[in-house]
């Protein structure tokens, strides 16, 4: 009988994000291998189906969280009814504490899950731990984004050699067509030195201090421009930042992009450029973007908080800075941009690395992960 693998996710498509991305693209991966993949997903299905998922059995569960979880724990219970399943494979803890409170555990040879960062608090309340606690004990593997990742969730088991290091894999370059990179020329609006940021748009990011260290940038480069493209709250906060830093004409909000256009803003600056910091109890637990960035062949300025360090090599593919420094995040790009040899030198070491941690080259070892080590790919 055809393996089956049950993917349970609070995170999946057509939800935008860094897990849903994550969590579609290797349920797709699995099922492209000959693996029957089932997925009990929270949100709403897409208006027009995903061709890109046409071969996984996704089952989504909406409405109010309560009745939601309900909804979703039932239908395990009908999934797994005279059926085992070889691996159930979840987005974090909060799902693994889903399949405990359905009493399906048992019906799964291996338990799996991933681990990213801020979902396990550095000091989490007693009843928070506890839930935490119970959920890992189901677990037989937790992968973790980065070895920040891998402190923050081997408190919570007495069984460390159950978190495992696993950078996330990522998609390759998209293909570019003519009408993505005429886009992105439009987006740049000129010669100067490209400075990209793509993420969420969140404190976190360092965002505001790359504004902050554009005017002194300004001054040995006056066409530098800096496209920030992504979505969230922090926006507004940023166009006002950078209008009262008097760089507006230099910056432009793009917005979500994907695809095509994504890969052709990549492809076209000339540096990566998100220095992530430490905001309140908050860290960057990976930060996928630097690898996308780097499989684009683009080098990058980060910062040295959380994960983000697992993200690059630092020297190599990447300079690390205090993403609280507004000078020396002023100073690291302007080095950057004075140097092109170095710049390009950089530049290829970090497709190499980035390439590596595509999904072509990653879903055997996931494939391995969920389903034991005599699993080859």
């Amino acid at each position: 009988m055809q393996a089956m693998i049950v993917v349970l996710t609070q995170c999946f498509p057509p939800a935008v994000g860094g897990i849903e991305n994550l969590m579609g693209n290797a349920s797709r991966q699995l099922a492209e291998r000959g693996i029957e993949v089932v997925v009990l997903a929270d949100g709403r299905p897409p208006a027009v189906p995903d061709p890109v998922l046409a071969g996984v059995d996704v089952r989504y569960f909406s409405g109010w969280r309560p009745l939601r979880r309900l909804a979703k724990m039932l239908a395990l219970r009908r999934l797994l009814k005279g059926r085992r399943a070889e691996a159930l494979f979840a987005d974090s803890w909060k799902s693994l504490e889903t399949l405990r409170r359905s009493g399906c555990a048992g019906a799964c040879d291996r338990i799996v899950a991933y681990a990213h960062g801020n979902e396990y608090p550095a000091s989490p309340k007693w009843r928070k731990r506890r839930r935490i606690e119970a959920a890992l004990a189901v677990a037989t593997l937790v992968l973790a984004n980065s070895r920040f990742t891998q402190g923050r969730a081997a408190a919570f088991t007495g069984d460390p050699d159950k978190i495992r290091l696993r950078p996330p894999p990522i998609d390759p370059p998209a293909l570019v067509s003519a009408d993505d990179a005429a886009w992105a020329a439009s987006v740049w609006e000129g010669q100067g030195p490209r400075l990209l940021t793509l993420c969420r748009l969140e404190p976190l990011k360092g965002i505001d201090n790359t504004l902050q260290a554009l005017p002194a940038l300004l001054k040995d480069h006056p066409g530098l421009r800096y496209v920030v493209a992504g979505s969230g709250d922090d926006r507004p906060r940023l166009e006002a930042l950078a209008s009262a830093t008097g760089v507006s004409a230099a910056v432009r909000f793009v917005g979500t992009v994907a695809g095509g256009r994504k890969s052709a803003l990549y492809a076209s600056a000339d540096l990566f450029v998100m220095p992530t910091r430490r905001e309140g109890t908050r860290e960057e637990g990976f930060g996928m973007v630097f690898a996308e960035a780097a499989a684009h062949g683009l080098p990058v300025v980060a910062g040295r908080s959380g994960g983000a360090t697992d993200a690059v090599v630092d020297g190599e593919t990447a300079v690390i800075v205090d993403g609280a420094d507004v000078a020396a995040i002023a100073a690291a790009v302007g080095d950057l941009l004075a140097a092109p040899e170095r710049r390009a030198a950089m530049g290829q070491a970090a497709e190499r690395f980035g390439r590596a941690l595509t999904w072509p080259e990653r879903i055997a070892g996931l494939e391995v992960d969920l389903l034991g080590p005599a699993r080859r790919g």
